[in-house]
């Protein structure tokens, strides 16, 4: 656990990097460390790998409201300075995770050798897509369940307060379920409706080039698996058939963001959940970004520019 300003969180960190960047996993919505950790003790022997648990989810400390985008960008930075790591650092994140690690990116380029986005959430879907019921309903529900769950009437804890189950994954989802975790949730997924994004697009979104030739994976998909359900509420074939090409088109503008962007697609018949059903698959494509020497060369020869520039300011 470390001080980031007032509140404390918790940065598991396992194995050693040797040569190559450390690693550093985010995962998807407003999940805690956990959704990550079967990735993470897959390969923790094989480089440093360390967890992003956000303020509010795991262990954390709420941390200051309203949570944003931004916000929640620059603390696992701080973080990881106060829990001794050493940058460069190749950032991993899934979903909304790799949104927030995008962004992490734009903001210290100076820190990062490397990103590997797991099908991440695209602003532009939010800002210019339809009004997805789910999304729009998530920060109510989320308070909903912060209350619920405040009164003890969620249906995973027993009227002591206790989990109704042994089995670890619901211990962990009880401890997610914590009023703190829920009411972190709706603060932030605000910025993740119509409404939010057009208030916060600014600082939520990363547009083209401003990466740099930063080196990225962007790992998803090839066609739109799991998503059915959405598109057959659709009754327009015309609009049906928009709507797919949109879904399949727009999280491609993640490659615009680098001049050195590579397309992976995930093993056939993988949807948006991926790095649970094949984890091996996505160790397999960090490691190969590991392996590329040039990653970690242009982050060293770029640091070795900017400390050489400071010193030569500081002598004028």
């Amino acid at each position: 656990m470390v001080d980031v300003g007032g509140h404390r969180m918790h940065v598991p960190a396992e194995g050693k990097s040797g040569s190559r960047p450390t690693v550093v996993r985010m995962p998807g919505g407003h999940a805690g460390e956990y959704a990550m950790h079967r990735l993470h003790s897959l390969a923790r022997h094989r480089m440093r790998s360390v967890l992003a648990d956000r303020p509010g989810t795991g262990w954390n400390d709420p941390g200051p409201f309203p949570r944003t985008t931004a916000g929640e960008a620059v603390e696992p930075l701080t973080a990881l300075d106060r829990a001794g790591e050493k940058a460069p650092y190749v950032f991993v994140g899934h979903s909304f995770g790799g949104l927030l690690m995008a962004n992490a990116a734009r903001r210290r380029p100076d820190l990062v050798a490397g990103l590997v986005l797991l099908d991440p959430t695209p602003p532009d879907a939010v800002a210019f897509g339809p009004a997805l019921p789910g999304m729009c309903r998530a920060p109510r529900s989320q308070a909903v369940l912060a209350l619920r769950h405040l009164f003890g009437l969620h249906p995973l804890v027993d009227r002591k307060g206790t989990p109704a189950s042994d089995d670890p994954a619901r211990i962990l989802t009880v401890i997610e379920l914590r009023p703190k975790a829920n009411c972190a949730a709706a603060s932030i997924l605000r910025e993740l409706t119509p409404g939010g994004i057009f208030r916060e697009g600014w600082h939520t979104a990363v547009h083209d080039a401003e990466l740099g030739a930063l080196p990225l994976l962007l790992v998803a998909p090839r066609d739109l698996t799991g998503g059915d359900a959405l598109f057959d509420a659709v009754d327009d074939a015309q609009d049906r058939a928009r709507l797919r090409n949109f879904f399949r088109t727009v999280r491609e503008r993640f490659l615009a963001t680098s001049s050195n962007a590579r397309r992976i697609c995930t093993p056939e018949g993988t949807g948006h959940d991926f790095p649970d059903v094949v984890p091996e698959f996505v160790v397999r494509v960090v490691d190969s970004l590991l392996d590329q020497p040039r990653a970690f060369t242009r982050w060293a020869v770029q640091a070795l520019i900017r400390n050489t520039e400071s010193a030569l300011d500081l002598q004028r």
